[in-house]
């Protein structure tokens, strides 16, 4: 379910009453929302385009919950403020090939998508390094807390990371179309609110500004006036479920006054070509490849495949995001640098160090060794306390509860197990809400939330 936030300046500081108004606020709107609604909001959120494409190319709209989720302004702050580091040590562990690769060795001999990512990174000469790269990257957080049914759970913990994400960075459109929602259903109560203290209403224009320098960059070095963006997409026949999302996109970077269009990967695979070292789509010129598919092994059916990605890196186009970086953006170096003395070597000063790994819960290695048994046996003796998860981007690879015991116990004493990592599953605060989704509100029911900060980074 897409979830959206109310953020409120520092809730801590503000007396219990006001807090117990903006409840009884959203506890309001929750009871006189009913199915002889749904029609209404439905049209609403397609009138904002909050809409997916089925494979009937129908549109309907997306999944929604009912009320906007309350968070403490004071932790969010501290969280958003250490982004710009975060992403600037994860581009420079990206450079250190040397030490990317010597732990991606063991994994990639048993999974064939890291092997395929792992020879295109060491195949690039030093030289690649001076490439710019431009990373949409979004990073998504649970707020951490010991009791999630206390009624003010959401003042008394902190945010700590789900996953990084460095690849296919999106649903901008639908956040920010969102928010506009849930605001116009807020001011009808009459809970004010104020954009300084809200989550940014210009999410789309953020990510176009960094592919718009992308293609800057690109058109200034290489004298180019007829080079593209090309929003990259793993549907064919024009049908593909974000269509809405991918248009924004698209619409975006028009008013920019950035050229951009969209290409299926089969199309780049039938028609795109390297020439002294440029890309080409048909006579198209590539200034910039914005990849929103190329993170699952379905992608990869034949060497064709391989060689089109091999090609993207190899050429001038800037992609985003860069091989470097789709390869840290793995579950396994966010395990790495949960760990103070390889976090420390990315860092420039303690303090660095000391917010990022604030940032992080429990997160344990799963390698054939007396430490990986150990983790094994402590995700197969706590299956509700742990989730495991693959070197695989999004959180529908996750392996819970009762099947990660039986997955766990069947990988003992094989040396795939590495290619898991074990994590601590949070505890966040429970909100009641109602969920819409394909045309029914269901009952009130108990939901947590998770927080997506997106930055633009050019480098």
């Amino acid at each position: 379910t897409l979830q959206h936030y109310f953020i409120q300046s520092n809730l801590s500081m503000v007396d219990q009453e006001k807090i117990d108004a903006i409840k009884s606020a959203l506890h309001e709107i929750l009871e006189s929302t009913s199915g002889n609604d749904v029609r209404s909001i439905e049209l609403n959120m397609a009138s904002r385009g909050i809409l997916h494409v089925n494979e009937n190319a129908v549109s309907y709209p997306v999944s929604m919950a009912i009320v906007p989720t309350l968070i403490n302004y004071k932790d969010y702050k501290s969280t958003h403020d250490i982004q710009t580091t975060l992403n600037l040590v994860l581009d420079r562990m990206s450079r250190d090939k040397e030490f990317v690769v010597s732990c991606l060795a063991p994994v990639a001999q048993h999974d064939t998508m890291v092997k395929g990512l792992m020879e295109i990174y060491i195949s690039l000469p030093d030289s690649n390094l001076q490439k710019p790269a431009i990373g949409l990257h979004r990073h998504d957080y649970m707020y951490q807390t010991t009791d999630p049914t206390d009624k003010n759970a959401f003042l008394n913990g902190k945010f700590q990371m789900v996953e990084v994400n460095l690849i296919a960075a999106s649903m901008g459109h639908f956040t920010e179309n969102m928010l506009h929602y849930h605001h116009s259903v807020l001011g009808l109560k009459r809970v004010k609110y104020s954009h300084e203290y809200n989550a940014p209403t210009d999410t789309i224009r953020g990510l176009c500004k960094g592919l718009k320098l992308g293609y800057e960059l690109y058109t200034s070095q290489w004298r180019s006036e007829n080079a593209v963006v090309v929003l990259v997409n793993d549907a064919t026949g024009g049908t593909l479920t974000n269509y809405f999302d991918h248009q924004s996109v698209l619409n975006q970077l028009s008013r920019l006054g950035v050229p951009a269009v969209r290409h299926s990967f089969d199309q780049i695979k039938e028609q795109g070509k390297l020439e002294e070292g440029r890309y080409y789509i048909g006579d198209r010129e590539v200034a910039v490849f914005y990849l929103r598919t190329l993170y699952d092994p379905k992608s990869f059916v034949s060497e064709r495949c391989w060689e089109v990605r091999r090609e993207m890196e190899h050429s001038a186009a800037i992609t985003v995001p860069n091989i470097r970086h789709q390869i840290v953006n793995m579950k396994l170096f966010q395990m790495l640098l949960s760990q103070r003395d390889i976090l420390s070597r990315y860092c420039d000063t303690l303090e660095e160090t000391d917010s990022i790994l604030n940032l992080f819960t429990d997160t344990l290695p799963l390698d054939l060794n007396e430490e990986g048994d150990r983790n094994a046996q402590l995700g197969i003796d706590n299956p509700g306390m742990y989730v495991l998860k693959p070197q695989r981007e999004g959180g529908g690879n996750n392996i819970w509860d009762d099947e990660m015991k039986e997955t766990l116990e069947s990988l003992s004493g094989d040396p795939a197990r590495s290619q898991y990592i074990l994590m601590r599953r949070f505890t966040p605060p429970i909100l009641r809400n109602k969920i819409l989704k394909l045309g029914v509100l269901s009952e009130e029911m108990d939901t947590v939330s998770e927080v997506r900060i997106i930055q633009i980074i050019g480098i």
